[in-house]
């Protein structure tokens, strides 16, 4: 379980961390000393701070074992399966259904159009970091997404393993 919670843990402090660097991007590209910028500025980190707050329970995540219960008992026409993995990686093994937009082509305009703002958005990758981050963007689009916790549980790389801090064995402490 304390697996389970650093792995959250990480995975709040990845979200934040894009949105801080969504906050000094816009900062160094669209701002100055004016006094209309510094208005921008502030509604800008009430967008972020609103977003920050409006985090649900579930962390905004969705496990394979949900997701696949979903889809089973016939509640999957609500969701759309977005997976964002490189399209070589996606022809070797993806979720039946699923659509791919690799996440780097995701906010060209003709990919934003495909997807729903009817339905909830389930954003699959390979071990759920890309996938946070691309939720962190859709949501302040405001589309309804959740990331499929662990992703695929497939390694982008072959030679990185699929293993934390703590089951790789290094040291940790406790206070």
């Amino acid at each position: 379980m304390r697996l389970a919670n650093r792995n959250n843990i990480f995975l709040i402090i990845l979200s934040v961390s894009i949105i801080i660097i969504a906050f000094f991007i816009y900062q160094q590209y669209f701002t100055n000393d004016s006094y209309q910028n510094q208005i921008d500025n502030q509604n800008l980190r009430n967008i972020f701070y609103n977003y920050l707050h409006q985090t649900k329970r579930d962390w905004n995540y969705i496990t394979p074992k949900e997701l696949n219960e979903r889809i089973k008992d016939g509640n999957g026409n609500n969701i759309f399966l977005l997976d964002v993995r490189k399209p070589s990686d996606y022809h070797q093994s993806h979720i039946p259904g699923s659509v791919n937009i690799f996440w780097l082509d995701l906010l060209k305009e003709k990919n934003l159009r495909k997807l729903p703002k009817d339905k909830e958005i389930i954003i699959i990758c390979y071990v759920g970091h890309t996938a946070s981050q691309i939720l962190v963007l859709l949501k302040l689009l405001g589309y309804n997404a959740k990331v499929l916790k662990f992703g695929m549980g497939i390694s982008p790389d072959p030679n990185v393993p699929i293993s934390g801090w703590s089951r790789s064995g290094y040291i940790t402490e406790r206070d």
